[in-house]
């Protein structure tokens, strides 16, 4: 199919440009995405009939069980008609100002002008926002502040305003919702769940922005449809707290899907692509399952379902040797139910079509890797471009991984006392192992994308130190391969750790889900309500508006991990190997964007600073829980530069909460000079410049160098973990507040 691919066949409108903004809106499809037969059949029908007068396609209503790929099927279709993407997500108690928009008291222009140009900036990223946000977070990203500085600006803000207003000089405008704007722009919008909403007018100002030649009814004009706009509506089906579309909703639909599970063959074509799971038998037996049990649930009105989500998380647990009949329960018939009684109905239901015993009989086969190659390694003369050798030839650089004898009194472990330690990294000679084989074959086209990401970080993280102590410094960022012996040690390591990460992400996940807060949040500048009570206070916060459901969580991770030489010693290799596997699995099981990154340096001249990308919200990858076992004892430690290089891009995400934590064993220290004074004096430069940017950093300190660590970063930042066994514990609970 052509629209794989992206190509021109489905754009509705290849005259319209556009812009940078709406580009990056347009859906890009992941390498596992598999067009269906739903994808296929409704970009045929839109752009077969878009130029057919009344017998255009414009609104679609997909319908179906969680998990049955409404939303995927959404985004596909914005990736195949060349449309920004957007959506809208309905709850109970939606009233009109979230359809249609909200007003904000503002200062008249002629009185902006008077103030300074901080406060102008700061007005005018509040009147410039969604309006769905705080006035603190919006201050904390326009003015780049934290949020103790976004408050106390808030603060005189609204005595300028309060005095401004005594003469009358203030004024209400209207700002538009994001229907609104995918409305009046042209874009393809999902309404999620609009059968929740209970109030019967909402759903009649939403009935009109889906009228073929419809147009909204402003406060302050009347906007008309784009030519181009799409409504895609996705819907549960029979779900607590939904109700029956209405008629006129629905009469005004031109093309409806019923969305249940597809069939097994298409389950186990998308189980490979994003698992990267092989074993044919195994994959069929456990699509077999969900299909049943998806039946068995229907027709004992069972309220939970069997979908897609479980098959792929099931599927993951199998592929990385767990017990497919234990975790069947965990990833599949829990989700559905927890009632003993209905539990034992999809229990007999299985074994009455033979299917438990078929899970215990189908061998779990892992599948083929490629033996690993020897590593041609390049001399300290080296004098080639730094982009243009394989990663993982770059990654060995300079095998004697040992401190400058400048760093010798920096740790309390010594190279050469830490070589008689046992490390998972060394062979019985004691010199480090290197593989460089996948865990399973690679395409050329996810080689390529591997490359090209790979040379991106280089030319991002070199840009980034480019105006800092660091820019003469020669860096390479890799990103490691993986083999057989990491996902051995990975899956080792794992066992004692997943029951404690499952148990704390068991407990938040409830502070995640979709709740539907029917409360007012009041004391706004903007809403559905005008409070009069409020008006005595001069404030300007007279309104009150319901509190919507939040989608994701609004906090992104980064984990630094000190590579030097010393983190050999007492175990501290293996217990940040324990760290990093708890840190990813709960952030992953809790959709929490992370960076996992290590580094080391001096170990050639080549690499003056090494990164290792093991995990990168930008590029997840089903293997990068494996890269994780890819962290060893290398040289010497830079910390400014690596946590300037990891707090820069954490700084450029949109979450709200932006943690940096690092592990280290001991203080900075690096060839030529950076160390003592100099070294210490960049680090606290770099707290200090990414905290006025909203990063927040924790330092958990596993060495003998605790105090000085703790005089580096604070005692504010400072976590010291005595008891190594501890650590995995402590920082997840820790992430776990931040939520």
């Amino acid at each position: 199919m052509k629209d794989q691919n992206n190509n021109e066949t489905y754009v509705l409108s290849p005259g319209r440009v556009l812009t940078e903004e709406e580009k990056s809106l347009v859906w890009k499809k992941p390498l596992s995405h598999k067009a269906s037969e739903e994808e296929r059949r409704i970009t045929n029908e839109i752009k077969r009939n878009w130029h057919r007068g009344e017998m255009k396609i414009a609104t679609i209503l997909l319908e179906g069980d969680a998990g049955s790929g409404k939303t995927q099927l959404a985004k596909a279709l914005s990736a195949n008609l060349r449309l920004p993407y957007t959506k809208v997500t309905c709850f109970a108690d939606m009233d009109k100002s979230d359809i249609l928009g909200a007003i904000l008291p503002v200062i008249s222009s002629d009185r902006m002008k008077q103030l300074e140009s901080a406060d102008q900036a700061a007005l005018k990223a509040l009147y410039e926002s969604d309006g769905f946000r705080s006035s603190t977070e919006i201050l904390m990203e326009a003015l780049e502040i934290t949020q103790e500085m976004a408050s106390a600006k808030m603060k005189q803000l609204l005595k300028l305003a309060a005095n401004m207003a005594q003469d009358g000089a203030v004024e209400y405008r209207f700002y538009a919702s994001e229907i609104v704007r995918a409305f009046q722009k042209g874009y393809l919008l999902e309404i999620q769940e609009p059968n929740v909403i209970r109030d019967a007018g909402v759903l009649m100002a939403l009935n009109s922005a889906l009228e073929p030649g419809g147009s909204l009814n402003l406060p302050t004009e009347i906007v008309q449809r784009h030519p181009d706009f799409i409504a895609v509506i996705t819907a549960n089906r029979s779900y607590a707290g939904s109700r029956p579309l209405n008629e006129a909703l629905r009469d005004r639909v031109q093309h409806t899907e019923k969305m249940d599970l597809p069939t097994k063959e298409i389950m186990i074509e998308r189980a490979m692509a994003k698992t990267g799971y092989q074993n044919d038998e195994m994959l069929d037996v456990l699509a077999r399952v969900i299909i049943l049990l998806d039946k068995t649930a229907r027709a004992n009105a069972i309220k939970g379902v069997a979908g897609m989500r479980s098959y792929f998380y099931w599927v993951d647990a199998v592929a990385q040797g767990a017990c497919a009949t234990a975790s069947l329960y965990h990833k599949v018939i829990y989700k559905i139910t927890t009632d003993s009684e209905e539990i034992t109905l999809l229990e007999e239901a299985l074994k009455g079509e033979g299917l438990l015993d078929m899970l215990e009989e189908v061998p779990v086969e892992m599948n083929k890797k490629r033996s690993a190659e020897a590593v041609e390694i390049a001399t300290w003369e080296s004098d080639i471009d730094l982009d243009s050798i394989p990663d993982g030839q770059a990654e060995e650089e300079g095998l004697q991984l040992k401190k400058s004898a400048e760093s010798e009194d920096s740790t309390s472990i010594l190279a050469n006392e830490s070589a008689d330690m046992e490390s998972t990294d060394s062979g019985e000679d004691g010199s480090p192992q290197y593989h460089q084989a996948n865990p399973e074959p690679m395409t050329e086209e996810e080689i390529q994308k591997e490359r090209d990401f790979r040379k991106k970080l280089n030319q991002v993280s070199r840009a980034i130190v480019s105006d800092s102590i660091h820019q003469a410094v020669k860096l390479i960022v890799h990103r490691p391969d993986v083999d057989p012996i990491q996902q051995e040690e990975y899956r080792s390591l794992r066992k004692d750790i997943m029951p404690i990460v499952r148990e704390i992400a068991r407990q938040t996940m409830p502070l995640l889900e979709h709740e539907i807060i029917t409360e007012y949040a009041k004391n706004h500048y903007y809403g559905s309500k005008f409070q009069a009570d409020s008006v005595a206070y001069r404030d300007f916060r007279y309104f009150a508006k319901k509190r919507p459901p939040t989608e994701f969580p609004g906090l992104v991770v980064g984990l630094r991990v000190d590579e030097s030489a010393s983190m050999a010693a007492f175990g501290r290799l293996e217990a940040a190997k324990r760290a990093v596997i708890a840190v990813y699995e709960f952030c992953q099981i809790c959709h929490i964007p992370v960076l996992i990154y290590g580094d080391t340096a001096d170990v050639s001249r080549l690499e003056q600073m090494s990164i290792f990308a093991y995990a990168d919200y930008d590029q997840p990858d089903v293997r990068d829980r494996f890269r994780l076992m890819g962290i060893r004892a290398r040289s010497n430690n830079r910390d400014g530069m690596a946590l300037r290089i990891m707090a820069e891009r954490l700084a450029n995400s949109p979450k709200q909460t932006k943690l940096l934590i690092s592990i280290s064993d001991g203080q900075p220290k690096a060839m030529d000079d950076y160390t003592g004074s100099l070294a210490i004096q960049d680090m606290r430069q770099t707290l200090s410049e990414y905290e006025r940017k909203g990063v927040k950093f924790l330092a958990a300190a596993i060495g003998q160098d605790k105090d000085v660590i703790s005089q580096i970063y604070g005692a504010e930042r400072f976590l010291d973990i005595t008891n190594l066994n501890e650590l995995p514990a402590k920082l997840v609970r820790i992430i776990s507040r931040y939520l």
